[in-house]
């Protein structure tokens, strides 16, 4: 017996709504990412967009707070707030809502990324290695890889100096 092919749409929008739960159920995701899972299902957009409105009304799917977690997740990692913005614009958020989002959050650049510097260098110092140039190139590179500016990781570099300086008085 065959079935009625709005039966078969209505199972598919069934099967496209579970696995979006699923997805939900391993971690946060943005609408995009949901929008993404749906459609690989096909779900029209109309569909799609009575499940997203569905998720979010019970409190499954929310952009704003997303940014949120995501921005103290990639902040505890030391990422810059540039960096923090082209990740989230690339995960389907609209780059204006971050920066809404975003806006209110302070965000010291300097002091993380000196303290992600400061991490390297006294792991460099406890193993006996110098705080060389060789080294200064490597957090200059690190910190340009977590997003910082020049003029940050130029800032940085000189305190790192300046602790180098010390160090090496404290040996004499």
């Amino acid at each position: 017996m065959m079935r009625s092919s709005s039966s078969d749409k209505g199972d598919n929008k069934e099967k496209a709504r579970q696995a979006a739960l699923r997805k939900l159920s391993s971690g946060d995701r943005t609408e995009k990412e949901i929008l993404d899972v749906l459609s690989r299902w096909g779900c029209s957009s109309e569909e799609s967009s009575e499940i997203i409105d569905e998720f979010k009304e019970w409190g499954y799917l929310d952009d704003e707070k997303y940014c949120l977690r995501y921005f103290e997740y990639a902040s505890s990692k030391g990422k810059a707030l540039a960096r923090i913005v082209r990740e989230l614009v690339q995960k389907g958020i609209p780059a204006e809502k971050v920066r809404a989002v975003l806006d209110d959050v302070p965000a010291d650049e300097r002091g993380k990324a000196l303290a992600a510097a400061m991490k390297m260098a006294r792991s460099q110092a406890e193993i006996g290695k110098p705080l060389d140039d060789k080294f200064l190139t490597r957090v200059g590179r690190r910190l340009s890889s977590l997003g910082y500016d020049s003029g940050i990781c130029y800032f940085v570099i000189g305190k790192i100096r300046e602790y180098a300086k010390e160090i090496n008085k404290e040996d004499e």
